[in-house]
């Protein structure tokens, strides 16, 4: 299938939703052990990737680019090539999961503390019980460290999840993505923590209403610096659409 995508501020979003982008586009490759590299961008990581080149090329080195973030949605909207939803990173990470039980797929899980990864994996395993968890461990690493990487790649997986926070976890995946035969890469930011229950997810109903970046501001007040980023790119935003 032919894809369809929309600039926004320099950065290429795949314009589909969810349920595609998996079924349609993710699933064959994975099944004909493809390569790809998955970038879920909010607009933190627009702003970021436009104020550092080598982090901006690493962004457009991505086979896709997803929309994780109503700010970006709200963006494509204002420039009148509208995105059709949100394609998050952790809504996406549980479809890889149950993609991965369903075919029996091997999974390697890097990123989070020492004990929300255990739990998170041990979450994994009882959810998706036929997915094959091949190995884990702690996002207190420094990503340049090709031993532990190549020890990844000799596992065979089918599905590397980093959550090592941007920028770190897409200069993990372009650092090393050559050592692999096969895989899905994709950075998942603190899905990790979600999934081990270290912090919660908003209700639906927040989420229905564009409002989870505010219920994650409450359970995190520290993020509020990071949220000010929100502003910036809503004014380059409007400045692009002149």
């Amino acid at each position: 299938m032919t894809e369809k995508f929309v600039e926004i501020l320099t950065i290429p979003f795949i314009r589909t939703t969810k349920d595609v982008f998996v079924n349609r586009i993710i699933y064959p490759r994975l099944m004909n052990e493809q390569k790809t590299f998955v970038v879920t961008a909010n607009p933190e990581i627009v702003e970021y990737a436009n104020k550092h080149e080598e982090y901006k090329q690493i962004i457009l080195s991505a086979d896709y680019i997803t929309p994780d973030g109503i700010g970006i949605i709200y963006a494509s909207k204002w420039l009148k090539q509208p995105l059709e939803e949100r394609i998050t990173g952790y809504d996406m990470m549980h479809d890889l999961f149950e993609l991965a039980n369903l075919h029996e797929l091997k999974v390697y899980m890097l990123g989070a503390e020492e004990a929300v990864i255990e739990a998170a994996v041990e979450k994994v395993k009882q959810q998706y019980p036929h997915s094959r968890i091949v190995g884990h461990h702690h996002g207190y690493i420094n990503i340049e460290d090709q031993e532990l990487a190549k020890s990844i790649a000799d596992l065979k997986p089918d599905i590397i999840l980093t959550a090592l926070g941007f920028p770190k976890q897409e200069q993990w995946v372009n650092m090393h993505k050559h050592l692999f035969e096969k895989g899905l890469f994709m950075g998942v930011g603190g899905s990790f923590d979600v999934l081990a229950e270290k912090v919660q997810r908003a209700p639906v109903i927040w989420q229905k209403v564009n409002l989870e970046w505010l219920y994650r501001l409450i359970q995190q007040p520290t993020r509020w610096q990071r949220m000010m980023v929100l502003p910036k790119f809503m004014l380059n935003v409007l400045k692009e659409k002149g």
